[in-house]
């Protein structure tokens, strides 16, 4: 992307790729202009506002506290600083924000659908009920009532609302997007299958998200090209560290949430969530080296100086989650891409591949809102089978030819011997064991991403197998994946 004039110029174009969903363009161009621009708050919120929305909870979090101490009781700061901490599972500090934001000029209606956000995600359903007793009657309102009746597993009531109003009221598409597949949960869990399916799939029509699948799926071809494992060897090493970086590979809806759950249960492990600093450490890379080459071929120019600073911006993205614990984990969902990288600049980390039966991982991100993080592969069943080929590929290409200790593990196995299994990764991970870690529904956090009302209460194994009340849906997914059925 060219380097703008303004600071002005630059702002609107990068809100431009946020609005298309494009986040990685975006975030590659806030780097480059914060080297031309780099006290420039406006360029820093945006970035908050991409961690935000790729699930990079923490990161968001650190950008909003430094942009609130500089300038505090700003509104447009509290609000997504409320919303931050809400996501990353602080509910005292999401509260604490959101009454500040109420003695700010910040709309009232704003700060009562956060509230009713947090009561929803930690189960306090009487004030849940309070808040959404407090918002008026508008239509973009009617997502976060149906929230609370599906969170009350009154489902009829919440259908009745949504099919109701969901494409009235002079919504944003965005809007009825999320309106729909909050219809086809309720549907889900009301064992109306085809109504729900089609719920989805009129989310899905609606996108107007692009998607290039020529360039998609060459990345994977290229890097698996690329890395092999001659150059691996060759490529140089960053330093050793104490504290080991743990690197959860799965796709979407896999059961990342989960597991990184069961293991923050463990004194010894710190969760970050979805980190981005890896595609900024790759960005950062080719500006260290003064490469000539385009990523990934730039990573042969990395010399020691250049593994050792990239080294350290990984740890300093976490220094505010990792103090006095041994492992710190990350389960960004580019890591497919680039865990050989990592594996290069982070030597002491350890990495878990995870793997989900391909049409149950499918009709989990098909029937779940990912394009709200720009996941806008999902809106083909035909693409969304491809990117699942495309990963499950390059993770068998780096079992092959990394050197870091890694481990397989399959979401179905871990629902069905939650014991046996996270025995098995403790004892990968050189630690002793913990009890607690069989009692992850009871974490005081409250998981991080979509999955949360999953993680916050015992195991089942109900979601195992679910494909098989979408089957007559399914035929272009299953025709690209059959190989792995």
């Amino acid at each position: 992307m060219p380097q703008f004039y303004t600071e002005e110029e630059a702002t609107q174009a990068i809100k431009k790729l946020i609005s298309r969903k494009l986040f990685q363009n975006a975030r590659a161009a806030i780097e480059e202009n914060l080297v031309v621009f780099p006290d420039s708050n406006k360029l820093q919120f945006l970035s908050s506002h991409i961690a935000l929305e790729t699930n990079d909870f923490s990161n968001a979090i650190q950008i909003l506290e430094k942009l609130n101490k500089a300038d505090p009781n700003q509104a447009q700061v509290l609000i997504p600083l409320a919303r931050s901490w809400n996501l990353f599972g602080d509910i005292d500090k999401a509260i604490d924000y959101l009454n500040q934001a109420e003695s700010t000029d910040a709309d009232p209606t704003m700060v009562e659908v956060l509230r009713a956000e947090v009561y929803e995600r930690s189960g306090q359903l009487d004030l849940l009920d309070e808040s959404i007793a407090k918002l008026p009657n508008e239509a973009r309102l009617l997502n976060v009532r149906a929230r609370a009746f599906v969170a009350r597993k009154q489902y009829e009531t919440a259908v009745q609302l949504l099919e109701s109003e969901y494409e009235s009221g002079g919504l944003e598409v965005n809007e009825i997007i999320a309106n729909c597949f909050l219809l086809a949960k309720a549907y889900d869990k009301m064992g109306e299958y085809d109504k729900a399916w089609k719920a989805a799939q009129h989310a899905h029509e609606l996108d107007p998200a692009p998607f290039d699948e020529n360039m998609q799926m060459g990345m994977y071809d290229e890097m698996i090209e690329f890395m092999n494992s001659e150059l691996v060897d060759a490529l140089t090493e960053g330093p050793r560290t104490e504290l080991e970086p743990l690197f959860i590979v799965g796709n979407p809806r896999s059961g990342t949430s989960l597991l990184e759950q069961i293991l923050s249960m463990h004194p010894d492990i710190a969760n970050a969530g979805e980190l981005s600093v890896g595609h900024t450490m790759q960005l950062n890379s080719s500006s260290l080296t003064d490469s000539f080459h385009s990523w990934p071929n730039s990573m042969i120019d990395v010399r020691e100086e250049d593994a050792i600073a990239l080294s350290s911006q990984y740890f300093e993205a976490n220094v505010d989650f990792s103090a006095g614990k041994k492992v710190i984990s990350n389960k960004a969902l580019n890591l497919p891409l680039q865990l050989g990288f990592l594996s290069k600049i982070l030597p002491s980390s350890r990495a878990v591949m995870l793997h989900r039966h391909p049409l149950d991982n499918a009709v989990s991100c098909y029937t779940t809102n990912l394009l709200v993080s720009g996941h806008a592969y999902t809106n083909s069943l035909e693409t969304l089978g491809k990117t699942w080929v495309a990963r499950k590929k390059i993770t068998d290409h780096w079992l092959k030819t990394l050197s870091i200790p890694m481990i397989e593990l399959h979401y179905e196995n871990l629902v069905a011997d939650q014991r046996g299994e996270t025995e098995r990764l403790v004892k990968f991970l050189d630690l002793p064991w913990q009890e607690d870690c069989m009692e992850f529904h009871k974490s005081t956090r409250i998981a991080r991403t979509i999955s949360y009302d999953q993680v916050s209460q015992k195991m089942y194994n109900t979601s195992s197998g679910r494909w098989k009340n979408y089957e007559k849906h399914l035929g272009p997914l299953i025709e690209v994946v059959s190989d792995y059925l």
